[in-house]
């Protein structure tokens, strides 16, 4: 019996997913570029150095190579870029702190992400498929922050009065309308970011609450 028979079939697989990759990138890059409207077939193939046809045996259309950017963009915001872990002694306003912290890194390394992003949001407007997972990574979000506000008031860090559910839908508009600041330059960007931190902890903070007079 020959062994490792699987082997072929796991390269080519490994192979098909790599491409795939390629050309996900590829098409990420055009979009940052020239938009989504912008986008055609043909230019990511021939940045590929393949044919259309080539291209079409990965992709059977326009539509599933952009629901391919989406899903690929998706997995990235998924983690925080600023996360050092789990650790018992960090607090909710630690990690609050980093949710901005995250921003500020993705706006230096990677800023085109910001132009993509928007690019796909207005797409989810009349797509059903890219609007389910735009729906899928804002839910998470929403989730993860409500958590989070929850256990700042359960520590005491955060005001016993806060509306958690309106609180972080605010922070989600707030970080996400950063990104389309994504052009200032570095030092105009960092600033704006440290305010809007320092002015969202000003409102969420416990020592805001004074005993009445």
């Amino acid at each position: 019996m020959e062994r490792n028979s699987g082997a072929p079939v796991r390269r080519r697989q490994a192979r098909t997913k790599d491409r795939k990759r390629e050309l996900v990138e590829i098409a990420y890059r055009l979009i940052a570029d020239k938009g989504l409207e912008g986008l055609r077939i043909r230019q990511v193939a021939a940045a590929a150095s393949i044919d259309n046809g080539t291209l079409h045996y990965y992709f059977a259309s326009k539509e599933t190579l952009i629901q391919s950017v989406v899903e690929h963009l998706m997995q990235d915001l998924k983690t925080n870029r600023c996360d050092q872990g789990n650790s018992k002694d960090r607090t909710a306003l630690d990690e609050l702190r980093t949710e901005f912290e995250d921003i500020r890194v993705r706006l230096h390394e990677s800023p085109e992400q910001f132009i993509v992003l928007s690019e796909l949001a207005i797409r989810s407007w009349r797509d059903p498929s890219i609007a389910e997972m735009f729906k899928r990574l804002d839910d998470g979000w929403y989730a993860h922050l409500e958590a989070l506000l929850k256990r700042g008031i359960e520590q005491s860090l955060f005001r016993k009065d806060l509306d958690v559910g309106p609180c972080a839908r605010a922070i989600m508009v707030a970080l996400r309308g950063i990104g389309y600041q994504s052009r200032l330059p570095r030092r105009k960007l960092d600033a704006l970011l440290s305010e809007l931190a320092a002015q969202t902890e000003h409102w969420i903070r416990a020592e805001l609450l004074r005993p009445p007079k």
